[in-house]
């Protein structure tokens, strides 16, 4: 007995079984909750038809409704208007300059497409007189030949005025112009709509509205049978092309609707017009719901069959492979460990999971070795495990905005949760992705991906940029796409390409995708000669604002073509360069500055286009101001020569003419100048000059030549040839830019 019990159960626990009977259980749950969703629906099927009708008509009443209220509104608000007042009380005397304007008034509202109107008429009664929006005539000819009707004859018209309904909407009718007899040209089926007031018992006004139009904009229905009755229940207009489709049943305001034959009629009553609006919908329309519950049910009962025989194949196919698998575990160890209540995953649990595990640890690091060896060009034995199959690789470079060796720890621990949340975020998506740290603040990520899935990463990187700036307080990451490569040869010039395309991101502190589309050529990171040499003499002689000036419009323009970042901070190193380069000519202590070195790692800590240039302002100011510092501790042969100068720029000067007032020779001053201001005695005159004329140039009125000559210069050309060396431009092309 123990031992069937004990077969029985092992029966029980097969895999074969234990699939087979889980399929089963999910197809019946799925049959059954199916069942019961098309019992259910099935009675509300109807419910939702009829409301969805009920809630159409609503739609199409309230538009109607308001379509009429509002032709109230304008034909009562046209009452008042001026030009209809004086018309009314002219009695008999027609003033056809005020009947002009009123046409005018007319043809203002009928143009109005929201208003549907076909026309609008003004009628008079004691001179038998009709205005609208074309012609002023008498009611005779305008009712018999301009806006003829049979089912409205002059005499219905003349009725109105003992009429004493302020408002009614009339059956539509055709309308012709009849401008010779037997000559009828149509002018379509409109709604007559009469309103009046009762002060003014000779006048009232009436409306065509355009029945087409209006049923066009306002029934949204899937259905045309639609009728327009009175409150008598006359038919006044149907939409309706069924022949088989006769009038609608009396109208009883207990009920929404009334089933007829085969038909719903939907009623629903207007309350400024009290017209009653009738939908009809075909009854088969909605026992077709009904046959299509017999039609799921019958589907529903083909599936469950499918489903067991479905089952029933796919649980023997995947037993098969499984009982193999065990019979050659089985010969090499028969004494496995239970840890399922499965009894052949009980014996490949035990055998396979301790292997694979240590496998797949060892494989991991295996492969990011051979990988990583691979794109630093390291000989190994290892061979990549793949060819000619598509990859890309994307480098993410990480730039933290707090450095030091007090924030060391915390780069380290931020890149290597990088590192696992990118990983993550690409096995899930490309599952057999790598991704490894290979430099301290650089990631690399190397996937399989076809062409036509590039979209599909794109938005990966997408998602991952918004998660990296939750922490752009902390750092900014730049993600490099390199091209599609296909060879494990060309691993290495892949990861030089993302390499490259990391060093084109902008100046900015925002996480940043580039790809080779993205990619831009490289421009130039040096002051032009003319700039540069600008620079040098406004630097020498501790020009603060044109030194900036110069560094600042430079600054801009590489803002403005959008180059990388590492395109500015060459340029920022260069003008340091240069700055202390000439600090150091004209003897300055600029040790308190800091070294070359910490300067350029300062410029690197500029992490926007605004810091940078904040930082170069600042480090030439600082510079500028030990100049000028220099300049004054000069001894009196270089003070009296520049003051000199300052006062008798305009005059004949000479490096003699001041020689001779020092009493010293020409050779000695000319030496000893340069050697203390670091520029040449004539450099300094011509750049004090061209500095004065700039400033006189700026004055309202003053003329190229008397500047020149106020300047020092006495031969135009050589006043142009300065100007243009010291200022980078000529006189007028200076004098342009200042005015605009």
């Amino acid at each position: 007995m123990m031992l069937s019990n004990l077969k029985l159960r092992a029966t029980a626990n097969s895999l074969f079984i234990r699939l087979f009977a889980s399929f089963l259980i999910v197809v019946v749950i799925l049959v059954s909750f199916n069942y019961f969703s098309l019992t259910f629906s099935k009675n509300k099927v109807r419910d939702e038809i009829i409301n969805y009708n009920t809630m159409n008509l609503k739609s199409t009443t309230d538009n109607y409704e308001k379509e009429f209220e509002l032709i109230k509104n304008q034909l009562l608000n046209l009452y008042f208007n001026e030009n209809e007042q004086l018309m009314y009380f002219n009695g008999d005397t027609i003033n056809y300059e005020i009947a002009a304007k009123t046409m005018q008034d007319i043809r203002q509202i009928t143009n109005n497409p929201l208003l549907y109107l076909d026309n609008l008429i003004l009628y008079y009664r004691k001179p038998n007189l009709v205005l609208d929006k074309n012609s002023i005539t008498s009611d005779s000819t305008f009712f018999n030949k301009f806006y003829s009707s049979k089912d409205y004859p002059l005499a219905f018209w003349q009725a109105q005025f003992q009429n004493s309904t302020h408002f009614r909407v009339y059956a539509p009718s055709n309308f012709y112009d009849i401008p010779f007899t037997n000559d009828y040209n149509s002018l379509g089926q409109a709604f007559p709509v009469i309103v009046k007031n009762n002060w003014y018992q000779d006048f009232y006004m009436a409306a065509f509205l355009d029945i087409r139009k209006m049923f066009q904009a306002f029934h949204l229905s899937i259905n045309d049978n639609f009728f327009i009755l009175d409150a008598d229940g006359k038919q006044l207009f149907t939409s309706s092309t069924d022949e088989k489709l006769g009038a609608p049943p009396t109208y009883d305001k207990e009920k929404m609707y009334i089933k007829k034959d085969n038909y719903y009629y939907f009623y629903r009553e207007g309350a400024i017009s009290g017209l009653i609006y009738v939908n009809v919908v075909p009854d088969a329309f909605i026992a077709s719901q009904v046959k299509l519950n017999v039609s799921l049910v019958s589907l529903l009962i083909v599936t469950l069959g499918i489903g067991i025989v479905a089952s029933l194949l796919f649980s023997f196919g995947f037993h098969q492979p499984i009982r193999r698998m065990i019979a050659s575990f089985k010969h090499y160890n028969p004494l496995s460990p239970v840890q399922s209540r499965i009894n052949e995953f009980n014996q490949l649990g035990s055998q396979i999971n301790r292997i694979h595990a240590d496998l797949s640890r060892k494989n991991l690091q295996l492969q990011s070795f051979a990988y990583m060896s691979s794109v630093k060009k390291i000989r190994n034995n290892l061979e990549m495990d793949f060819i000619d199959r598509p990859y890309v690789i994307v480098i993410f470079e990480l730039t933290y905005k707090k450095r030091g060796q007090e924030h060391l720890a915390i780069e380290q621990n931020g890149t290597y949760y990088m590192k696992e949340f990118i990983d993550f975020q690409f096995k899930s998506q490309y599952s057999e992705s790598l991704t490894f740290q290979i430099e301290a603040s650089r990631i690399m990520s190397f996937a399989f991906i076809e062409e036509t899935d590039y979209p599909a990463l794109k938005d990966l990187l997408v998602q991952m940029q918004g998660i990296f700036d939750l922490d752009k307080e902390e750092l900014y990451v730049t993600m490099a796409i390199s091209s599609f490569y296909s060879s494990a040869a060309q691993m290495t010039e892949a990861y030089d390409e993302a390499l490259q395309l990391s060093k084109q991101r902008r100046l900015n502190d925002k996480t940043q995708i580039i790809d080779k589309h993205l990619a831009q050529d490289l421009v130039t990171m040096f002051l032009p000669q003319q700039q540069e040499q600008e620079f040098a003499v406004n630097l020498q002689a501790g020009n603060a604002t044109e030194t900036r000036q110069i560094v600042n419009r430079f600054l801009a323009q590489l803002h403005k073509r959008t180059v990388s970042s590492l395109q500015f901070y060459h340029f920022a190193n260069e003008i340091i360069h240069k700055t202390l380069k000439t600090l150091t000519t004209l003897q300055v202590d600029f040790r308190h500055l800091g070294d070359l070195a910490s300067l350029q790692e300062q410029i690197f800590g500029c992490h926007t286009y605004e810091q940078l240039v904040s930082y170069l302002n600042e480090f030439l100011i600082s510079s500028i101001e030990l100049v000028n510092r220099k300049k004054e501790e000069r001894d009196p042969i270089t003070t009296f020569a520049i003051e000199y100068l300052e006062k008798n720029y305009s005059g004949d000067i000479t490096l003699e003419l001041i020689a001779d007032k020092l009493n010293i020779s020409s050779g000695y001053l000319s030496t000893y100048f340069k050697d203390k201001t670091g520029v040449n005695f004539l450099d300094f005159l011509n750049d004090l000059r061209i500095r004065k004329a700039r400033e006189m140039l700026l004055e309202p009125g003053s003329r190229i030549q008397d500047v020149a000559r106020k300047a020092g210069y006495q031969n135009m050309n050589s006043f142009n040839r300065m100007f243009k060396k010291f200022s980078g431009i000529t006189p007028s092309e200076f004098r342009k830019q200042t005015v605009s």
